[in-house]
């Protein structure tokens, strides 16, 4: 339908991609016809998108039209398709698959189906040190409550054959209509091409996918040979996002979300350990009993609040403001569910670099958790002022430990306030970690910004 561009705002020198309707050269009926429909999907695209704000959606930016023709300015991402993780450790893919389905909740809940989702169109970018999952490419997506033929079960599939449920290829009734079930069939073929290396159908014509996807049922996932194998949990889920009634699917992006936070709590941490060195990161199988550092779910926002320049002040605040919910929001669900009460043992995951060997029994450990996501500047025992080495970089959520017990003071900087500081001291004790939640926010703004 279009060709994307790397382009200049010259009005104010911001990068953008941004994405042209692709005119058929040829001439007639058939070609002008094509070009209705290209012209339909550029402006739905743009109607969906402009309605979007989410730290896992493409940031769009403005439609217009330069010598008649259309064009979409949107955010531009460095980076690679969810696609060149496939097959790599799963504790490791898993934060992104994650952040795809978070994304996913988000644009169900605003009555939107994708219905093109491919790992082309996930996209991993790199910000901070951390990989962010986007959403893109909502050409053939559609605001379900306001379906018509070309949503219903027997209207045209524009999406890709590989990855389309069963009900866009024809299973549902007469003017049946498509809902986010379908979607999650199509994330449950991504899902499982990413932890196994390869689709869970195959075939050398568009039609023997259909028929395997209309009749044959899929494998259970498994990793690739060499890589952890897959808890029983991710496999079961996996499974259940391929079932062919929609109706046996999983019920909600909730509960997707809320299984595979429970696979990576309870099994993450002793299956890999994932290097904190940003695009270079390498996946190391650890022996078991081997102690790992946290993985890392989401990272922070920061960045995100500066990539829309050239809007008003008004406009840039009631950006930040969303931008600053979603993220916050996100954060609050993963940071209490991955390091809350039901969390980890400390004694499991402390950093790569303790600050000195300690018995089991005289250990303890600081849980540090801020809202929003907060870079950790130092930590110090007191009352020597005593620093404790921390890793690069390191940032909130975050376990710290093997700790001696005694009076620690934390600094933290939040990136998303202009690197506002806040110290705070806390007493750690043997046993169980100390939790230190701090908020940046005032009670009533965190509440209207998570509501």
């Amino acid at each position: 339908m279009g060709i994307v561009y790397k382009a200049m705002d010259e009005r104010d020198g911001r990068i953008v991609a941004l994405k042209v309707i692709r005119e058929t050269e040829a001439k007639g009926d058939e070609s002008a016809t094509h070009v209705a429909e290209a012209h339909q999907r550029f402006q739905r695209e743009a109607d969906i998108l402009r309605g979007l704000l989410h730290v896992n959606i493409v940031d769009f930016y403005e439609i217009g039209e330069e010598d008649g023709t259309p064009y979409l300015a949107m955010e531009f991402l460095e980076g690679q398709p969810l696609g060149a993780f496939e097959g790599r450790p799963w504790p490791e893919t898993l934060p992104l698959l994650i952040q795809a389905a978070n994304g996913m909740e988000y644009l169900s809940s605003r009555g939107i189906v994708h219905r093109d989702l491919s790992p082309d169109n996930v996209y991993v970018v790199e910000k901070g040190g951390e990989r962010i999952v986007k959403l893109l490419d909502f050409g053939v997506a559609k605001l379900f409550e306001k379906a018509s033929g070309s949503l219903t079960a027997t209207g045209f599939f524009l999406g890709k054959v590989a990855y389309g449920s069963p009900e866009q290829l024809g299973s549902l009734g007469q003017e049946a209509v498509l809902d986010w079930r379908s979607d999650a069939y199509s994330l449950g073929v991504i899902f499982y091409q990413v932890l196994a290396g390869r689709r869970p159908f195959e075939g050398r014509v568009p039609v023997e996918l259909i028929a395997a996807h209309l009749g044959a049922t899929a494998p259970p996932v498994a990793a690739p040979v060499g890589a952890p194998p897959l808890p029983i949990e991710l496999v079961r889920l996996v499974g259940a996002m391929l079932e062919k009634r929609r109706e046996d699917r999983p019920k909600s992006y909730r509960e997707i979300i809320d299984r595979l936070v429970t696979v990576l709590r309870d099994k993450g941490a002793a299956a890999v350990d994932v290097s904190a060195s940003g695009a270079n990161r390498t996946p190391r199988v650890l022996d078991e009993g081997a102690l790992t550092s946290p993985t890392s779910l989401i990272g922070s926002s920061g960045s995100q609040l500066t990539t829309l320049p050239g809007r008003t002040p008004a406009s840039r605040r009631s950006v930040a403001r969303a931008v600053l919910g979603s993220a916050l929001a996100l954060a609050i669900f993963v940071g209490l569910l991955v390091f809350g009460p039901r969390g980890r043992d400390p004694e499991k995951t402390p950093p790569s670099r303790p600050v000195k060997a300690l018995p089991k029994a005289a250990a303890g450990a600081l849980r540090v958790y801020a809202a929003p996501f907060a870079n950790i500047v130092s930590l110090s025992r007191m009352p020597a002022n005593e620093a404790v080495p921390l890793e690069a970089g390191a940032t909130t959520p975050q376990v710290l430990g093997p700790l001696a017990p005694g009076v620690y003071r934390i600094v933290l900087s939040c990136p998303a306030l202009e690197g506002r500081e806040v110290t705070r001291e806390v007493s750690v004790t043997s046993g169980a970690p100390t939790l230190l939640v701090q908020s940046f926010l005032p009670p009533e703004s965190l509440a209207e910004t998570l509501r």
